[in-house]
C-alpha cells in the first residue's frame, strides 16, 4: 500500500483552494482517488487526511468501547462529527473549509505532511516549529524504534 511521504508546501489562493501534492493523490488507494478526508488533528494544530478507508477503520476502532458508553460517545462524537470529505477539481485542488483553515492558523501557504497511512496540513511556520521539536524527540528516543516483522519472517525465525 502506497503511504504519504515527503514534505511539499503549496499557495491557498484567496478561496481557499489549494492544489494537494499529486504524489500524495496517487498514495490513495485504487478506487478512491477522488477525495480526501480532513479534520482537526487530535494532538496538534493543524489538519489530518487521509482516505475514507481509513476512516472506516477508525469507525471500527470505536466498537472497542461499550456502545452507549461515555467514552464512546465523546470519541465518536469529537472524531466523526469534524470529518470533511473533499473531491479534487480537475486540477488536484481542494477548497480547504475556512473554519479547518481558521484552527491551523493557514492563511497564504499550506504545508502538507506525509506521516505514513495520514497526511496533515500545516501552517508552514508552525510545521517547521513542529518538525524540529518531532526530530529532537526522536533522536532522543530513537532507542525506542523497533521493526516489526511481518508474517513470513516470523515463520522463517520461528523455523530456526
Amino acid at each position: 500500500m502506497p503511504l504519504f511521504m515527503s514534505k511539499y508546501t503549496n499557495k491557498v489562493d484567496g478561496k481557499g483552494r489549494v492544489s494537494v501534492p499529486a504524489q500524495f493523490r496517487a498514495s490513495l488507494p485504487s478506487g478512491f482517488q477522488k477525495s480526501i478526508v480532513m479534520y482537526q488533528a487530535v494532538n496538534h494544530e493543524a489538519i489530518e487526511c487521509c482516505d475514507l478507508l481509513h476512516i472506516e477503520k477508525v469507525n471500527d476502532s470505536l466498537e472497542g468501547f461499550a456502545p452507549y458508553s461515555d467514552e464512546h460517545d465523546e470519541f465518536s462524537l469529537a472524531l466523526m462529527s469534524g470529518l470533511t470529505e473533499l473531491c479534487f477539481d480537475g486540477n488536484g485542488r481542494i477548497i480547504l473549509p475556512q473554519e479547518l483553515m481558521e484552527y491551523a492558523g493557514i492563511t497564504n501557504f499550506a504545508t502538507f505532511a506525509g506521516k505514513g497511512k495520514t497526511f496533515q496540513i500545516w501552517e508552514p511556520g508552525a510545521f517547521k516549529l513542529e518538525l524540529d521539536i518531532a526530530r529532537r524527540k526522536v533522536k532522543e528516543k530513537k532507542d525506542l524504534l523497533r521493526f516489526r516483522l511481518n508474517k513470513t519472517e516470523r515463520i522463517i525465525k520461528d523455523e530456526s
